[in-house]
């Protein structure tokens, strides 16, 4: 992958210096590529536009699809970039599982995300820059020829490492995009247990701070449509300010608007979150 020039978001007078390799391209959280859910994910043609991007997706992606893919990124045991452009990751069914916050660490249970990440085709196009990308997320998945012991000696055997491709079409957006690091952010991105508030956060972390509506930070992740109805809409409000907590870990602090009583979030960046420009 090209070098970046790196460019700290943070507050006047943060020391804190860029963790860990770039994990997402900041059009995918604006441009909302994976489903502001966790459970009950639909398959089927989604079509999604922001002041950002135009997203159309084929296929089944969720808020876990979400987490697995940056989980690969930020802790790949190998990670090569290939003739093609792809770039191939040796990685751990237990370790994903384990950052992505789920139980599920059988090696089943990550095939079948990679799986649907395979199969979904994904078109985007960045109003910014006028680029279009498409194509699938990942082109090939094996299991390596290597395994691992399993983890703490509760269990006998090893469990196989995976090998997974990521298509050419997914790296060109890494290499012409503004890409986010945030490899300190992942446990607390993990622990939401709401796919909408981690859509949210996830979208957030994207800008160098300011305040913003929580109803449209909702509709820009497509949580909110104008077939929502009013108890949904209350719903998903709850759900947010359910996780304040955890928002608040990463500098986003929930408020109600004075004059209108509107729930809002302030962002305040850490100092965690960091970004990678694409070279000239």
């Amino acid at each position: 992958m090209a070098t970046r020039k790196k460019t700290s978001i943070s507050r006047p007078g943060n020391r804190s210096v860029p963790v860990g390799p770039p994990i997402a391209p900041a059009i995918l959280s604006r441009g909302p590529v994976f489903q502001p859910r966790f459970k009950n994910i639909r398959p089927g043609r989604f079509t999604w536009e922001t002041p950002w991007a135009v997203v159309a997706v084929e296929g089944r992606l969720g808020g876990i699809h979400r987490k697995v893919l940056d989980a690969i990124f930020a802790e790949p045991i190998k990670s090569k970039r290939i003739e093609s452009g792809a770039q191939m990751m040796v990685i751990d069914p237990y370790r994903i599982a384990k950052l992505t916050g789920t139980t599920k660490s059988h090696p089943q249970w990550l095939r079948s995300i990679l799986r649907d990440m395979q199969q979904a085709d994904v078109t985007i196009i960045d109003k910014a820059s006028g680029l279009h990308y498409w194509g699938h997320i990942i082109s090939d998945i094996w299991e390596s020829k290597k395994s691992v012991a399993m983890p703490g000696g509760a269990l006998t055997g090893d469990r196989p490492l995976f090998v997974v491709t990521i298509s050419p079409g997914w790296m060109k957006i890494y290499d012409t995009s503004l890409v986010v690091k945030y490899r300190n952010e992942l446990p607390i991105l993990s622990a939401l247990q709401n796919g909408a508030t981690h859509a949210v956060a996830l979208h957030v972390l994207t800008h160098s701070g300011g305040s913003f509506s929580v109803d449209e930070l909702l509709k820009i992740v497509g949580a909110l449509t104008p077939d929502t109805s009013i108890r949904h809409r209350r719903r998903l409000i709850h759900q947010v300010e359910d996780e304040a907590e955890m928002l608040a870990r990463m500098g986003m602090h929930l408020y109600r608007q004075a004059d209108t009583d509107r729930l809002m979030l302030a962002y305040h960046p850490t100092g965690d979150v960091h970004v990678a420009t694409p070279k000239p």
